[in-house]
């Protein structure tokens, strides 16, 4: 089929016309909204098929049918929690309208390929993908288990210590940082700890998890209000976000979904633009069990409690079947033992009450205000949403289903003080905030005042991100479109000054050759993560080698207890740094002697780790080791590293420009509401997902290069960023020009 032929659809509420732009991207054009929910399945079908596929299998435990063996592990651990009980009950619950939604849906994928191999798409479907992705933005529990080990285990000061709350990049919603404070170390307990001879090796204490979220900041400047959203989640092939646009009567909606999705995910309506970060909510629960004094039942607290047995069949393809039986309780199925305890998992996850499809009301919405009364009331994963309306006005406000908590870090269920099921806040209780003086609302994954004020969670990611785009934010200027696409592309990796003055005061300057080249090394960083930059994969390593050594010596007890026992606390930025400070005799892990040996075999361990990746013990170029590496889902992926992508990627987790081979913006949008054929939309793919233009749309994601936001035009555009562009870097250390 030609790729730009229109193509006429017939449904039930007349004529659905589907247009395609010189990139392939669909346009639907439909009498109503579920006709153009038919046109946005067949359109989406038509392009990612396949991967629509295994979006679901994934979610309901089905990828072994088509993956084998190796899809077992994952496959069981879908089963067990259930999950696709839970999307029948939750198709069930739906109101009539979104079930004609995903009704017309379903019917446009299948009439794109009704003669393929795939099984039919059946609304429930959608379900399942909705779940996948509140999953990958939710905790699994390690959280939990983890505060409730350390409690178990450690002096309570210490673990004070480790979950300290406090972020010394705090910022506000609205820009504003708030006074600095520093909770005191705990010496003697530390001492002791940082004793112990270390254990037998095993797997790493710290899970460095990946900061899985997004950035997000809305602009209201001269009557004016511009939205950037840059989505940060797996780097898959195809791309997991897709491009569509939707018109219905007067309305024209432009943004991305995710194939399997009757709805945009972010986008514009010309009047109101929204978009989202996560927001590391604490919704899930763990409860720990005690068999119970007669077969069949379980204790809990007092109360004993019968279980079913629910037997799940897991089909694997070359291989024999595998069978698990699940014990499922009042509180949700038992996923995990604890020192032989059971451990049952209940949450947002496993409550079919807590997904719905409200969010294709925002096609309708003209303010911020009624954006953020239909997201407070809205059945999706917990995020921060940010807003923009055509009047000039910004909000930020969160999605999604909250329990009523009593706030901070929290082990395993009580059975008196945690009732089941756990109340939730009522939508009018959610925090948000609008057009604030400033003139700016900035979210980053990172905790703000209000969040915490609403025992919205406590497990965030340090303030790092946005109060860099704050300070942009907070400067004079136009901070239009092309502000905003550059800011997205900001390569400033300050946070990493503080690893290269650590290791500087602790190398001599005039020293043993080794000491010098690796002097030489970290001064030959510039402060940015550009892929052209030397030093930074020094630091990078460095870092992550200081955190493991410290919280794995202050945890051993912890994994003494429990061999599972992971440090997933996400704000241990903190904790390090005050470690860092105080480093003394008897302050570092035995048996390293003192300050300086420690952290002086940690750079060495570093050059080492680097060479064995490397294959040369010389300085690195970032890019040479932060390399496009797109997951393939199922069998499909690109042939071949992208076009132009040799260079490697700029961006690291810690700059606005996040990047890691498998992990970056699936998605980057800036959007004016009242100019909405100025926007900008990048993804890292092309709509299809294959062929020589999946290497093309690669290397211009690689390469900081945008498309209009709206399919009617097809010139490439490229965000100013001279200001975010680190100057020519001078010749390597060891090296000549």
């Amino acid at each position: 089929m030609n790729a730009t032929a229109p193509v006429r659809l017939r449904t039930k509420d007349g004529t659905v016309r589907v247009t395609f732009d010189a990139l392939d991207r669909p346009a639907v054009h439909a009498p109503t909204w579920e006709a153009a929910a038919f046109g946005l399945g067949w359109a989406t079908a038509r392009h990612r098929r396949t991967q629509m596929d295994l979006l679901r299998r994934r979610s309901h435990g089905r990828l072994a049918e088509v993956l084998g063996p190796q899809a077992v592990p994952a496959d069981v651990r879908q089963r067990t929690l259930g999950l696709p009980h839970v999307a029948r009950a939750c198709w069930e619950l739906l109101p009539p309208p979104q079930r004609r939604t995903l009704a017309a849906y379903a019917e446009g994928v299948n009439a794109a390929a009704p003669d393929g191999d795939d099984e039919p798409w059946v609304p429930v479907d959608c379900v399942a993908v909705a779940q996948q992705l509140l999953q990958e933005l939710s905790s699994d529990g390690q959280d939990v288990r983890m505060v409730e080990v350390m409690r178990r285990t450690l002096a309570p000061a210490v673990v004070q210590f480790l979950l300290d709350g406090q972020d010394e990049f705090a910022v506000g919603i609205d820009g504003t940082v708030p006074a600095p404070r520093r909770s005191a170390l705990p010496v003697a307990e530390v001492k002791t700890l940082m004793a112990e001879p270390p254990g037998p090796p095993g797997p790493l204490v710290v899970a460095d998890r990946r900061p899985v979220g997004s950035n997000a900041w809305a602009v209201a400047q001269g009557g004016t209000a511009v939205l950037a959203n840059d989505m940060h989640l797996e780097l898959t092939s195809p791309s997991l976000m897709y491009a569509v646009r939707l018109v219905v009567r007067e309305t024209t909606v432009d943004g991305v979904t995710v194939p399997g999705l009757p709805s945009l995910v972010a986008g514009s309506n010309g009047r109101v633009a929204w978009g989202f970060t996560r927001l590391p909510a604490d919704t899930c629960e763990l409860r720990e069990l005690t068999p119970g004094s007669t077969p069949g039942t379980y204790w809990h607290g007092d109360r004993e409690e019968r279980f079913t047995v629910r037997r799940e069949r897991v089909t694997v393809r070359g291989a024999d079947d595998v069978e698990v039986d699940v014990h499922e309780t009042p509180w949700g199925p038992v996923v995990d033992r604890l020192r032989g305890r059971p451990l049952v998992f209940g949450g947002n996850l496993t409550d079919p009450t807590a997904l719905d499809f409200t969010l294709t009301g925002l096609y309708e919405v003209a303010t911020v205000t009624e954006a953020a009364d239909l997201l407070n009331d809205c059945g999706m994963p917990p995020l921060n949403a940010v807003l923009a309306d055509a009047a000039g006005d910004i909000a930020w406000t969160v999605t999604g289903r909250h329990p009523r908590r009593a706030g901070g870090p929290r082990g395993f269920s009580d059975p008196v003080r945690d009732p089941w099921p756990t109340p939730r806040l009522a939508p009018h209780e959610l925090p948000r905030l609008l057009t604030p003086p400033s003139g700016y609302v900035v979210s980053c994954n990172n905790a703000d005042a209000a969040g915490r004020t609403a025992a919205l969670g406590w497990n965030f990611f340090p303030g790092t991100r946005a109060r860099r785009a704050a300070e942009a934010l907070a400067t004079a200027g136009p901070h239009d479109e092309a502000h905003s696409a550059a800011l997205q592309l900001d390569l400033d990796a300050a946070l990493y000054t503080y690893y290269r003055d650590l290791a500087l005061r602790h190398l001599p300057e005039r020293g043993p050759s080794p000491l010098r080249a690796l002097r030489d090394e970290v001064l030959a960083w510039r402060g940015t993560s550009h892929h052209d930059e030397y030093g930074l994969a020094l630091l990078v390593v460095f870092r992550e080698l200081l955190r493991e050594e410290l919280f794995a010596a202050l945890t051993r007890p912890c994994r003494r207890y429990d061999e599972a026992f992971t440090y997933c606390y996400n704000g241990h930025e903190g904790p390090l740094r005050r470690l860092l400070d105080a480093l003394a005799p008897g302050l570092v892990p035995a048996p390293w002697p003192g300050p300086a040996p420690f952290v002086i075999g940690m750079l060495g361990s570093a050059r080492a780790l680097l060479t064995r990746r490397t294959g040369t013990a010389e300085p690195v170029r970032w890019g040479s080791v932060n390399v496009l590496a797109p997951t393939p889902l199922g069998a499909r992926s690109v042939t071949g590293p992208p076009a132009g992508s040799e260079a490697g990627l700029s961006g690291c987790p810690e700059s606005l420009r996040v990047t890691q081979p498998d992990f970056g913006a699936a998605m980057r949008l800036v959007v004016a509401p009242a100019r909405p054929a100025d926007g900008l939309l990048t993804i890292p793919g092309s709509p299809s997902g294959a062929g020589p233009e999946e290497r093309e749309h690669l290397a211009r994601w690689t390469a900081g290069r945008s498309h209009p936001l709206s399919p009617s035009g097809d010139a490439p555009h490229r965000a100013p960023d001279g200001a975010h562009r680190p100057e020519p870097l001078r010749t390597p250390p060891g090296r000549t020009p």
